[in-house]
Parts: C-alpha cells; structure tokens; sequence
C-alpha cells in the first residue's frame, strides 16, 4: 500500500469518526419527524413509476388529493434517485431515506475537506469539516425542517466551487466538464438553491479571472462548463419553468404564508435565537434557531486577528490573504442576504421569491463561515509548531462535536412501516395536504382558517375509483392503469360522458379506438372528461411530453453524448497515442 493511498485511507478514517454523531440517531427501526413529512410517498412513487417502465416519471399518481400531478416536472429529483438506488438494492423506503441522509452528511463532510484542502491544507481542512457538519442551520435542514433537498445541496455546493478551483488551476476541458456535471447535480438537487449560487459562483470566477494568467482560456472554460451543467439537466429546469404558470406555484409559494418579506433574520438572531422544532414567522418570534453559533463566530474571529497579523508580518498582501478576504466578502453577503437591509435586491429580484424564505442564504453561510475556520488555522501555524496545531484541531473538533451534536436529532422517532406511508389515504390525503402547488390551475380552492389557499375538497370527496360514467350507462373494464398510461374497455348501451379521475394537464391525450378525442375540463377539479358514443371501445389516456420537453430532453442527451464521447476519446483513442 503506497504512502499516498494510506494517507487517503486515514482522511477517510478521521471524517467518518468527525460526521458519524451527526446521523447516529438515525441507527434504529424508527423515522425521524419532521415538517416535510412527504419524502416516503416520493420516493415510493419515484419507485412504482421506474418499474411501470418510466425512468423518470414526470406524471405521478396518487397526489393532488387522488387526482395525480406533474410532481418531478417540477420538484427536484436527485435525493429521491439516491434513495431508489439503496431500495433497488433491498432496502425499505425508510431505510433507503435514512441511508440518503446519512450519504448526505457523509458527502457534505468529504466534499468540503477537499474543497479546503485544495485551498489552504488538510488540517485546516478538518477544522472546516467539522464547523460544517455542526453547522446549526444543517441539523435544521434535516432533523426539524426536513428540508432534504436543500440538505443535500451541502454535498455538491463545495464540489462546484472546488471544480471551479481545480479549472483554474489547470484550465482544461476535462475540469470543465467536471464543473459541468457538478453545477447539474446541484441544479438537480434543489433550483431555487442553484440560482442564487451564481452570485457567489460568479464572484469566485471573477477573483480566479483576475488572478489567471490565462483568462482567455479559463473563461470560455467556465462558461463551457456553466453550458454543460445547464445542458445536461435541462430535461427537468426547462420544463419546469415553462410550464409552472400552468400551476397554482405563483399562488402559493410566492404569497400568504410563504411571502420572502416575512422571513427575514434579525441580526441578533445570528447570534442567539432559542432552538425549537416550529416554524419561521414574521417577526422575531421564530419556532427554529437561526443562530450561527459561538464556536463558528468565535473561530470566524480569531481568524481575523491572525490575517491582521499575517499581513502586519509579512508586510504584504499575498495571495493567501487575497483568497481569505474574497472568503470573508463571500461569508458577510450571504449573512446580508438573510436580513432585511437586502430588500432592496429581493424586491427587484423576482424569481428570488421562489425561494420564499431569506434564511435559506445560510445553506451559503454554512459554506464560507467553515472556510474562514479553516483560515484561521492556516494563518496561526505560521506561529506555533505542528504538534501544537495538532492539538488545537483535535481540541477545537471535539469541542464542537460535544457542543452541537446534542442539536443533531428529532422531535421524535415515529414507529411506523412503509405500508403506512405509502397508503392510499396517507398520499392522497394527508401529504397531499401539505403540498399542492403543482395542482394545475384553475382547479376550485378556497381559503383556510389562517388565509392561505388550499383545494377546495373533503376527505369524503377523495376519488375510490380512476374513473367515473357520469351520464349514461356503459359497462367498462380497466386494463392498464399506470401513472402514464390509463387504457379501458368500454360497452356503452347509450352514448355516456366518461370523466378519468386526474387532472388535466399540457401533455394529457385521449384516444377513442385509435382516433384523438376531444378532452373537456371545464368542471371544478379539471378532471379529463370525454364524451363516447354508442358501442364498445377502447379508450386510451395517455400522458405525453409537450415540445418544450421534447426539446430540453434532446439538449440533455445531446450533451450526455459530447460528454461521453469527450471522455471515451480521452481515456482510449488519445491514451494510445
């Protein structure tokens, strides 16, 4: 075993034993609450539409208080895949969520150690880790909001800018392809996170354009990349944008409750805000903390101080001091983005209200506030031995690991079975009453008792059957019904009016024997309704792609293939010459 590998080998040792307290709670037969409680029912979905023969579903079943919706045309499908991957392999719906979660910490945790590693050394690198796996805000995403998406983009953030850090430094398609696919993951991952990434993304080009001694090249390299992250996962955001305004998205996640002018932190909360498994509120009242923590303030500090004196002894400024100041500049904006003094940019900045809450900056925070750790252990070897360091990392780790692990569990651990979850009644009523943006508009609503807008539907009203005869007498026959696909047999005495229980949407047809049938969805849900006549038919439903998503699936294929095909002439038509 070489010396390199044995070092990996311990790299890899130190992380699990640094991040294994933050998920430790997750080892049992139970699941954690928490506030988006839907992640069950997506990835049971996610799972029954791959094995009805759709990689990737956009249509499924079940939703929308029974009615099916376009759920992965426009939520973010990544975790769910990663969680398919371990059913695939025999485990539970519940555990295959848990094993996401716990891939989730164990890839934010090595993914910022080389991130900093690259960029000022391995035992600042630890420190980083470290900040960044106890990171409040990170327990928040997961063990109280739920909000496993946004958890997950603390995996791939800090491989995107890592990827940018190593174009830089090499300035070659290959890197470009590789912050491609990354900047895609993180697209996949959660959107309405990638958008506002490239302010900071940008930033950081910019600094590595203004130190690169080949910026012609290192540019058109990053812009290359930036178009192939765009490329590759275009079959899901193009969609998805296009086709929102058929949604009640605009109604909800932009309004009422969900208004960004509501959420913004008070400064004083950064500092200290009491921990709680509620909600964010308007005003200071919030049921969760937002607090960044005194050992990352502290740690943030003292790093300062050793810059200052860094600077004072070298008499410079130096391209490590340059890189911890673009570091701080980065760190300041995302906290400024969190507080109301950035109005002014959110109230010009509209697709910014998709991402409804301020606080959601700190997923950056957590980023840049864990480097700037880091520089503070950089800065003071310059003074003190390696063995003291040492000391002072493992200190200052497990410091932070006692102090904050505490925050790294539920509310409560629910006994409960996948066959719970993945209920008719669980799906198409409770979760789907605590998400029905993606209902198509149009359908009827109505107000709660607290204002917002919800479908306007009983429990009782749920649909038992994927179709009803509502005028005439016909005899009819099911023979497929998929998330995609519905086919029926029909003897119809009389003519009838046959109503498919499932909302109307761009992409829906229907087919009389062959012959494309005129859908009707004028009545309060939308519902695709046909008219048959007499005699016996089959009738087919089928959900098919619009052009727009004809068109984004052709540009993510196109782009899969020059990526293939740069790889496969890399690897063994140039490897031979």
């Amino acid at each position: 075993m070489n010396k390199k590998f044995s070092s990996f080998l311990l790299e890899l040792f130190i992380l699990l034993i640094i991040t294994i307290p933050s998920f430790n709670i997750l080892f049992n037969n139970q699941y954690p609450s928490m506030h988006d409680d839907q992640h069950i029912t997506r990835l049971y979905l996610l799972d029954q539409g791959i094995k009805q023969g759709s990689w990737y579903p956009r249509w499924v079943s079940g939703l929308g208080f029974g009615y099916g919706y376009p759920l992965f045309n426009f939520y973010p499908p990544l975790i769910y895949y990663v969680a398919e991957l371990f059913h695939m392999v025999g485990f539970s719906y519940i555990w295959s969520i848990k094993l996401m979660i716990i891939s989730g910490f164990l890839l934010a945790g090595l993914s910022i150690f080389w991130l900093i590693k690259s960029l000022i050394g391995r035992l600042p690198a630890f420190i980083g880790v470290t900040v960044y796996t106890y990171f409040f805000y990170h327990a928040v995403l997961v063990y109280i909001r739920g909000a496993l998406a946004e958890f997950f983009t603390l995996a791939i953030l800090p491989l995107v800018f890592l990827s940018i850090y190593k174009l830089y430094k090499q300035v070659n398609f290959r890197w470009s392809i590789i912050f491609g696919i990354f900047f895609a993951l993180l697209i996949l991952t959660h959107p309405l996170i990638a958008f506002p990434s490239l302010i900071f993304i940008g930033l950081f080009t910019l600094f590595l354009f203004l130190l690169s001694k080949n910026k012609v090249n290192f540019i058109c390299l990053f812009v290359i990349g930036l178009l192939i992250g765009l490329g590759l996962s275009s079959f899901y955001w193009l969609p998805s944008m296009v086709e929102r305004k058929f949604t009640l998205t605009d109604e909800i996640l932009t309004k009422e409750l969900a208004n960004y002018k509501d959420h913004y932190i008070y400064p004083q909360q950064l500092w200290y805000s009491p921990w709680g498994f509620g909600g964010s509120v308007k005003g200071i009242g919030d049921g969760l903390t937002f607090q960044l923590g005194k050992i990352p303030i502290t740690l943030t500090i003292f790093s300062l101080l050793f810059a200052v004196l860094y600077f004072i002894k070298n008499k410079k400024i130096d391209q490590s001091i340059v890189y911890y100041l673009l570091s701080m500049i980065l760190l300041s904006f995302s906290l400024f983005m969190t507080t109301s003094y950035s109005s002014f940019i959110w109230d010009n900045i509209k697709y910014l209200w998709y991402l409804q809450f301020p606080w959601r900056f700190l997923t950056f925070t957590a980023l840049f506030i864990s480097i700037v750790a880091g520089y503070g252990i950089f800065f003071l070897k310059k003074y003190i031995n390696r063995t003291l360091i040492i000391f002072l990392v493992v200190a200052v780790s497990v410091l932070t690991i006692i102090k904050y692990q505490q925050y790294d569990r539920p509310q409560k651990l629910l006994s409960t079975t996948d066959k719970e979850k993945t209920s008719y009644e669980e799906i198409a009523w409770r979760v789907s009453g605590t998400s029905y943006e993606f209902v198509p508009k149009g359908v009827k609503i109505k107000k709660t008792n607290l204002g917002t807008t919800t479908i306007a539907i009983d429990k009782k009203d749920l649909p038992r059957e994927s179709y009803n005869v509502i005028f005439g007498k016909a005899e009819v026959k099911t023979i497929k019904n998929q998330f995609a696909i519905k086919e029926f047999s029909v003897n119809a005495a009389i003519p009838i009016i046959f109503r498919l229980n499932t909302y109307n949407f761009p992409g829906w047809t229907a087919y009389l024997d062959g012959k494309q049938l005129l859908i009707n969805d004028n009545n309060d849900y939308k519902l695709i309704t046909v008219n048959i006549p007499q005699g016996s038919y089959t009738i087919n439903f089928h959900f098919k792609n619009t052009p727009v998503r004809n068109i984004a699936d052709a540009i993510s294929l196109i782009t899969l293939i020059i990526i293939a095909g740069y790889f496969f002439y890399f690897h063994f038509v140039n490897s031979k010459r």
